[in-house]
């Protein structure tokens, strides 16, 4: 191993023993009671200082540690993502959720000087971008990355990088293997993600960071499975009694009480017996006489096991709390009707999803376009091919028909409110006599004594050939 490869494995370590140490003795002046290559502790301090940024509240919280090995707080822990390859709930849950994320197409707009947002086409680039991301990742891809990368370690990372054309691309990196570099300056000088070869280093224009609010660490993300990760362990850890049970428990569904006690030669005649009788498919349900038989005591589930299976339905619900999935949706059908699944699914859209939609515009809107080149431009996910959400459409045109029809609207405002230009006669009533709606058109040009006639013969205007 070389040098340089040694105090990158190390610096985590010295950062933690040094927190330690400054958190037992906040009094002990250090540059005053060790020093080392000839310098006291304190010098070196002076020597990482940072400058002061605008929000010192924050700014002393950090110290020079802090600015080398980064912080993490211990919130992206990598058995995070061990409950989604080991939890059922939790995997059908984020499942569930990334898979909804990649419904919706993400849509480049521009605002015009009318201020109506207007798609730019697929030939744009800042389209092409987030359409074909990278060389091995889909659109569908990203999206799946980055739901379940929140949903596991409550952050996602987006790698900027530039290939050899100097065209952008989007790469999704694992939450748990990326430590934020705090500055007092900066907020953020930037980023490492320390993978199986050593650390790369990314300033803090090449990551976009996606983060849930934590309230007790300001650099890390929220995971959903801290406040579930005991229900989801629970469930975890009632599974593994079952199967242990299964294998090990070597307890029979019933036992036989005799009058007489009996010989192992007689039990062992008797177990013959009885398996020649009824065992195998074609003896199923034979009835069975034995006159030595005084009572049958059947063995059932005891309290701690219904303990562990109640424990187990209890995780399910836990986790479908956190991540806001309704439980029919979880293929918890016990209590399903067509109905209820149908509203569980405008539930889920509504109160789920719609907010990580919106979360997920701000975020880039306000974070990634200034990056790319691209502060005038906006992105918008078209929810309009979403089932569950249908019903909420005809409502609302239901509600502008209405309004419409008694004249609380007109047709250009309806049209303003959907990123529709205005058409020439919708700005009267659209209930209004003829005779109000030609004056409301703008005048026609001079040179014209009579009316254009229609094309193609329509009203009685003749065809020319």
């Amino acid at each position: 191993m070389t040098f340089r490869s040694i105090l990158s494995a190390s610096l985590p370590v010295l950062g933690q023993v040094y927190r330690r140490f400054k958190d037992s003795f906040p009094a002990v002046p250090l540059g005053r009671t060790f020093r080392f290559g000839g310098q006291s502790i304190s010098t070196l301090l002076q020597s990482h200082t940072i400058r002061q940024r605008a929000n010192r509240a924050s700014a002393a919280d950090l110290d020079w540690m802090d600015g080398v090995v980064g912080r993490n707080g211990g919130w992206a822990r990598t058995d995070y993502g061990d409950y989604y390859v080991k939890a059922v709930s939790v995997y059908a849950a984020v499942k569930l959720r990334a898979e909804a994320l990649t419904r919706p197409p993400l849509v480049v707009h521009r605002k015009t000087p009318e201020g109506l947002s207007l798609p730019v086409g697929s030939s744009h680039p800042l389209q092409q971008v987030l359409d074909q991301v990278n060389p091995w990742f889909t659109r569908g891809d990203l999206w799946r990355a980055t739901e379940i990368y929140l949903n596991l370690w409550g952050s996602a990372f987006w790698a900027l990088e530039r290939d050899e054309h100097g065209r952008w691309q989007i790469w999704p990196l694992r939450p748990d293997r990326v430590n934020i570099i705090p500055d007092k300056e900066q907020y953020i000088k930037g980023f490492v993600y320390t993978g199986r070869n050593g650390p790369v280093a990314y300033t803090n224009n090449e990551i976009l960071w996606l983060r849930c609010f934590n309230p007790l660490e300001e650099y890390a993300g929220l995971s959903p499975l801290a406040p579930a990760r005991m229900s989801v362990g629970m469930g975890l850890e009632g599974l593994r009694f079952n199967r242990n049970f299964l294998r090990n428990s070597a307890r029979p569904d019933f036992v036989l009480l005799t009058n007489d006690s009996m010989t192992d030669t007689e039990i062992e005649e008797f177990y013959n017996r009885w398996e020649a009788r009824h065992r195998g498919p074609g003896n199923a349900n034979r009835p069975a006489i034995a006159s030595f038989v005084r009572d049958i005591k059947t063995l059932g589930f005891s309290h701690r096991d219904m303990d562990f299976i109640q424990g187990l339905r209890w995780s399910l619900e836990e986790v479908s709390r956190v991540y806001g999935v309704p439980k029919p949706l979880l293929s918890d059908l016990e209590r399903a009707t067509f109905a209820n699944i149908n509203a569980s699914e405008r539930i889920f859209w509504r109160n789920t999803m719609l907010p990580e939609i919106g979360f997920l515009e701000e975020q880039l809107n306000r974070m990634l376009l200034p990056r790319l080149g691209y502060p005038d431009l906006e992105v918008k996910f078209d929810i309009s091919s979403i089932e569950a959400l249908r019903e909420d459409e005809n409502s609302r045109v239901s509600r502008e028909a209405q309004l419409l029809d008694r004249g609380v609207l007109t047709i250009n405002e309806v049209r303003r409110s959907r990123s529709l230009p205005d058409v020439p006669w919708g700005d009267t009533w659209a209930k209004a006599p003829p005779a109000a709606r030609q004056s409301a058109l703008p005048e026609e040009p001079k040179g014209h004594s009579q009316p254009l006639s229609a094309p193609n013969g329509v009203n009685g205007a003749p065809f020319h050939h």
